[in-house]
Parts: structure tokens; C-alpha cells; sequence
């Protein structure tokens, strides 16, 4: 038995304002009986009904004090003297019914009202609160991705000032690559910028067409033993100092697609750009 689920019933109320049938009443009589709680909790309903009974009394006025005496002393001088209601047969006063008012239905009706309002200000405000918290949780995944936006920004801007650094100060020739007259990409260009003194390498590119996750852009510097592979191209740094690995006695410079990685040797079928050096 759910002794708190029976007292929050409604049912206790009932009981107190006499609304129940007499089954639902011995109901309530045999539970309060068994269990001490229930018994309690009527107690306390029927001295919480009371006290507001007591507190909304009104006291009448002396005024209609003297008017109630003075009718009193009235039928005590005349105790023969009844009105036609009075005077009606016994039949007519046995069948006679005569409304009595509940003061406790009053209280019901406001204890209803007051429950109806704290329920509804409750889930208003629980929307809030879950309202504020999921604002709260997109912001915190929001400042995630910026903060994770900048650290990358940061490090593509220390990349870029290492190449500016490095292009200001070293002495660089401009290879100037294209892929025209090759089958792979006749719009490509890049720039190839080298340093015959440090043998430091920088490129810049133009225009390359994106590539599959399974592939890879790659740089050789063509000498006399051949082409040797400086570094991996990303396509999608355009116009950026992409800093190489270094390079002697380059003759050339070229860009084959390669697989993902790299390559030992360059697959000549798949020449995008070509450019000498002067």
C-alpha cells in the first residue's frame, strides 16, 4: 500500500468536506484505522480547515446584537405567537429539506486553485532552467570550435611568418611552374622559390585541384642524379610560404600526384606542373 500516494489523492479532503459516499467513507474510516499517517493527516486537514474557518469569522455588529436580543425577548413575551411557516403541518416540516452550507468546500476550491498555480509556475520555470542550460551547452561547443579555430589560425600564422622570415632575408630565385602542354592539369601554377646559397626551398601555390583523401601533391627537385623528392603540397594553401626540404644542384622542379605518403620516385604519368631553373 502507497500510504503517499493515497494522502496525496485528494481523497483526505473529501472525506473532511463530507463529499464522499458512505462506501468511499468507511473506505477512509478502515484506512485511518490501519494506518497512523492517514489517521494524522486527517486530523491536521480537518484543524488547517478549521483555522481558516475561524480566521474569515466576521463578528456582528452591536447594532444587530441589540436587534437579535430584542427579537429573543420578543418570543420569550409571546411564546404562542409563530409564523405561517411554523404553523405548517408536520408532514410539510418532515419533507422539508434544508440546505447546509459546507465551509469546508470553500477551502477545497482555493487549496485547488493554489495547487493548479504551483504546478503550472513549476513547469514554467523548469522550461527555463532547461532552456538556459542547453544555450549554455551550444556556447561551450561554439567556444570549443573557436578555440580549437584559433589554435590552428596561430599555427598556419607561424608557419607563414617562418616563410615570410625566410624569403626576406635569404636570397630566392622564382621558378615559375605551370602545366601546360601536360594532360593532368593544364590550369595548374605554382611558384617555386630557391635559395642556390642556403639551398632552402619555399613554394607558393596558384591554382591545383583537390585531390582524394587516398592521394597526395608532391615536390621533386630534378638534378643530375635525378629527382628527389622536398616535401608534400597542400593544394589548399593558396598563395602561402609552404616551406620545402632543402635542395643542390636542382636543374628542374616538378609536381606529380602521388599515393598517400609519398613516393621514392615520381609517377611521370601523373606530371602536373614543370618549371627550370634559369
Amino acid at each position: 500500500m502507497d500510504i503517499k500516494a493515497y494522502i496525496s489523492s485528494g481523497k483526505l479532503e473529501l472525506f473532511v468536506l463530507g463529499d464522499l459516499n458512505e462506501t468511499e467513507q468507511q473506505e477512509v474510516l478502515s484506512m485511518a484505522k490501519k494506518y497512523p499517517e492517514i489517521n494524522q493527516e486527517i486530523i491536521a486537514i480537518e484543524d488547517a480547515m478549521l483555522a481558516i474557518d475561524q480566521a474569515s469569522a466576521v463578528k456582528p455588529s452591536p447594532k444587530l446584537k441589540n436587534k437579535i436580543f430584542a427579537t429573543l425577548e420578543s418570543e420569550e413575551k409571546n411564546p404562542f405567537s409563530v409564523s405561517s411557516e411554523t404553523e405548517a403541518s408536520p408532514e410539510k416540516l418532515k419533507n422539508k429539506q434544508v440546505p447546509v452550507a459546507n465551509p469546508w468546500k470553500t477551502f477545497a476550491v482555493a487549496a485547488s486553485v493554489v495547487a493548479v498555480i504551483s504546478v503550472g509556475m513549476a513547469i514554467y520555470y523548469a522550461n527555463q532552467y532547461f532552456d538556459v542550460e542547453q544555450r549554455f551547452a551550444i556556447a561551450l561547443q561554439q567556444n570549443a570550435v573557436l578555440a580549437e579555430e584559433m589554435q590552428t589560425n596561430q599555427v598556419q600564422l607561424k608557419e607563414l611568418n617562418s616563410g615570410m622570415e625566410r624569403f626576406i632575408t635569404g636570397d630566392f630565385e622564382k621558378i615559375l611552374m605551370k602545366g601546360e602542354g601536360l594532360p593532368m592539369q593544364e590550369d595548374a601554377a605554382v611558384d617555386v622559390f630557391w635559395d642556390q646559397n642556403s639551398k632552402e626551398v619555399l613554394l607558393s601555390v596558384n591554382q591545383l585541384a583537390s585531390l582524394d583523401p587516398n592521394n597526395d601533391y608532391q615536390l621533386w627537385a630534378i638534378g643530375e642524379e635525378g629527382p628527389v623528392g622536398i616535401g608534400l603540397v597542400d593544394p589548399e594553401k593558396i598563395l602561402d610560404l609552404q616551406v620545402m626540404d632543402i635542395a643542390s644542384g636542382a636543374q628542374a622542379f616538378a609536381i606529380t600526384i602521388e599515393p598517400k605518403g609519398g613516393s621514392e620516385s615520381p609517377t611521370l604519368e601523373k606530371l602536373v606542373v614543370l618549371g627550370e631553373v634559369s
